[in-house]
C-alpha cells in the first residue's frame, strides 16, 4: 500500500513540474514587463489547477500560491489597440470619471484591479494606467451591444508619470471625448 501512495505522489509531482514552472514564468512576467489577456487567462487557469491539487479547499489552494487576499500587486496587462483611433473607440463615456472598454477572452471579477500596459502600434506609443474592472461582458451578452467580449475599466488616479504617459497617448482627445465633461 505505501508503494501505491508514494507512486500516486510522485506521479502528481512529476506532472506538476512544467506546469509550476510554466506558472513561475507568467507570474514573473505578470509583474513585470506584463501579459496579454490569453497570457493572463493561462496564468488564471495554471494557478486554480495548482491550488487545487494543494488544497482540499479552494481558500487554502489560493494560499498555497500566493493566495487572493486583495493585497497584491495588480497584473500588468498589456493591451494593444491598432492606432490611437481604435483606442479612442474603445472609450466608455459613462464610466466616469474616464473608462475604456478592453477586449478580453475571459471575463474579469469586478474590483479587479490591473495596470494596464496599452500599446498603440501605428504610433509606437505606450502608457501605463491604473484601473479598475467596473463591468464584465460574457460569451453571449455581447450580442447586445456592438463590443465584443471584455471588460469595462475605470482608469484610476494615476501617478504624475502614469498621468503624462496617459496625457502622451490621449493627445489631441478632447476631454468631451474621454467622457470627462458632462
Amino acid at each position: 500500500m505505501a508503494d501505491t501512495a508514494e507512486m500516486q505522489v510522485r506521479t502528481k509531482v512529476h506532472h506538476l513540474m512544467p506546469l509550476m514552472r510554466e506558472f513561475g514564468g507568467l507570474e514573473r512576467k505578470r509583474l513585470g514587463a506584463g501579459v496579454t489577456p490569453l497570457e493572463f487567462q493561462r496564468w488564471l487557469d495554471l494557478k486554480s489547477q495548482i491550488g487545487r491539487t494543494f488544497a482540499k479547499s479552494r481558500e487554502a489552494g489560493l494560499s498555497a500560491i500566493g493566495g487572493s487576499d486583495g493585497k497584491a500587486r495588480p497584473t500588468r496587462l498589456v493591451v494593444t489597440y491598432a492606432s490611437r483611433d481604435a483606442l479612442i473607440d474603445s472609450i466608455v463615456t459613462n464610466i466616469q470619471p474616464a473608462g475604456l472598454f478592453v477586449p478580453t477572452p475571459f471575463v474579469a471579477n469586478v474590483g479587479t484591479h490591473f495596470l494596464l500596459r496599452v500599446n498603440l502600434a501605428q504610433e509606437g506609443e505606450a502608457a501605463d494606467i491604473p484601473a479598475i474592472v467596473v463591468t464584465s461582458i460574457t460569451q453571449g451578452a455581447h450580442t447586445l451591444s456592438t463590443m465584443g467580449m471584455g471588460m469595462g475599466i475605470k482608469i484610476l488616479k494615476p501617478t504624475p508619470a502614469q498621468g503624462a504617459g496617459i496625457s502622451k497617448i490621449f493627445a489631441s482627445t478632447l476631454d468631451v471625448d474621454l467622457g470627462l465633461v458632462g
